[in-house]
């Protein structure tokens, strides 16, 4: 061999070595249990021993069957080494289970998913009491009425004929309503009541034959709270309500504009008792509504007796002088009135329902007390102070109503609102006088209409089955 394969041959020693020497030794395979290896096989390198008791495993690569592990001092794989008796397991213990690592939220991982607490959190009902609200109108209530009234005297029934209240006419009346505040248990509503009449008769109510005339406009403000509501097996069956009434009427009327009237100021609170009787899930006689109301009125005007002031008529006074006045009567407005109703509503079949009420409607005077009228040569004394300032009235209503799909509701009724004391001096029966009238109603819900014809606000809260043109609110 020449000096320069020498050299080739040291060089490429040298390399291996290098190379064997970066790159790390491969781990101890276990030799296998038949047959042994050869005696003329080199051993391979010797491992670090490891401690007592512990398995040289090597992550990812399992042990072979049937493989002893070697002792300390006795390399693996050595010719007639004996295998040593494995260490025995730690004595049994309770699984140590270890808790789940904790992880932080990173740039790119979402959002730890652990429930947050949430206060005041939104039930069922509640989520539907909104949607409710959502799908009711606003102005749900609005109706437009056409009245069909007549005298009891005009169809025979009564025994005192009087020509001049032989009457029969038609009342139109338009009632907007608006919710102004609209939740579950308050409400605040605004309405006005705004109409025209026509008498078909030729009696003295009207001064022209069918002459249509303007009613006062009055303008409504409602406020009402549910105070207690049953629950259980008798839930919605017992209810109690409470409101409070303000109202405006406004002189629109010939009758109140000629006379100096101002306006009338209205206010008053309302009870509202729901009590069962057969319970909702029967036909008929479900419960019966009593409602329970006083209202205190005032009226604001020029003067305390009627009065027009382009109408200034020549009088002679005592004194033989001319002056103009326009005093129209001589007796007094009725300055104050306290009324005080009970109304009563009870389903009869279905949809058939009847309502009635009683009123007691005292109105207050105002006294003029003493005064002097002059005369020829002096002065001639007088004392208004006896005159009368307490007139009471009573009003009775009864009547049966029935709604056609919730758009139209028919109303046909008896209604006698009169002084209590008659013409005559007699007190007067509290059912029946000689101003008794028998009525019809036919009553247009306009939001069902536009519920219907459009599909939106489709959760009404019903059809108007009373009258405010018939029934006379008190």
């Amino acid at each position: 061999m020449t000096f320069r394969s020498l050299l080739v041959a040291a060089g490429v020693l040298g390399s291996v070595s290098v190379a064997s020497a970066q790159t790390p030794p491969e781990p101890p395979k276990a030799p296998p249990a038949d047959p042994a290896p050869p005696a003329e096989q080199a051993p391979p390198a010797e491992p670090a021993p490891a401690p007592a008791g512990a398995a040289a495993a090597v992550p990812g690569v399992a042990a072979a069957p049937g493989a002893a592990a070697a002792g300390p001092g006795v390399p693996a794989g050595t010719v007639g080494a004996q295998p040593v008796e494995p260490a025995p397991p730690p004595p049994e213990s309770a699984p140590q289970v270890a808790p789940p690592p904790t992880k932080t939220p990173g740039p790119d991982v979402g959002p730890v998913t652990t429930p947050a607490v949430r206060w005041n959190q939104a039930t069922a009902a509640d989520v539907l009491l909104e949607e409710e609200e959502e799908t009711t109108l606003r102005w749900r209530g609005t109706t437009f009425t056409w009245n069909q009234g007549g005298s009891t005297t005009l169809l025979g029934v009564g025994g005192e004929y009087t020509p001049a209240i032989q009457v029969y006419g038609w009342d139109f009346t338009l009632r907007p309503n608006y919710y102004v505040l609209d939740r579950p248990r308050d409400k605040v509503s605004v309405s006005a009541d705004i109409g025209w009449i026509v008498e078909l008769t030729n009696s003295d109510i009207t001064t022209d034959y069918r002459e249509p005339q303007l009613k006062d406009v009055a303008l409504n403000a409602r406020y009402s709270r549910e105070i207690w509501e049953s629950g259980g097996a008798n839930r919605g069956e017992y209810k109690t309500d409470a409101a409070m009434r303000l109202r405006v009427t406004l002189p629109t009327s010939p009758a109140s504009w000629n006379s100096g009237k101002y306006f009338t100021l209205g206010l008053g609170p309302q009870l509202i008792q729901k009590v069962k009787l057969l319970g909702s899930k029967a036909d008929g006689l479900n419960h019966v509504t009593a409602t329970l109301g006083v209202t205190y009125a005032h009226l604001f005007a020029e003067s305390y007796t009627p009065v027009n002031d382009s109408l200034r008529r020549p009088r002679q006074a005592p004194s033989g002088e001319v002056a103009l006045d326009e005093q129209l009567t001589g007796w007094s407005f009725a300055m104050d009135r306290l009324t005080t109703s009970l109304e009563l509503n009870l389903p009869l079949y279905k949809d058939l329902s009847m309502a009635t009420s009683f009123g007691l409607l005292s109105d207050f005077k105002h006294e003029f007390g003493e005064g002097c009228v002059e005369i020829l040569g002096g002065c001639a004394p007088y004392d208004g102070s006896g005159g009368t300032t307490y007139v009471p009235q009573t009003a009775f209503n009864v009547s049966l109503s029935y709604p056609v799909y919730e758009v139209v509701g028919l109303t046909l009724g008896y209604n006698n609102t009169n002084r209590q004391i008659g013409p005559d001096g007699r007190r007067r029966n509290f059912f029946y006088s000689p101003e008794a009238q028998f009525y019809l109603d036919i009553t247009a819900n306009l939001d069902v209409i536009y519920s219907k014809v459009t599909g939106r606000g489709e959760k009404p809260e019903g059809p108007a089955t009373a009258s405010a043109a018939g029934r006379r609110e008190l």
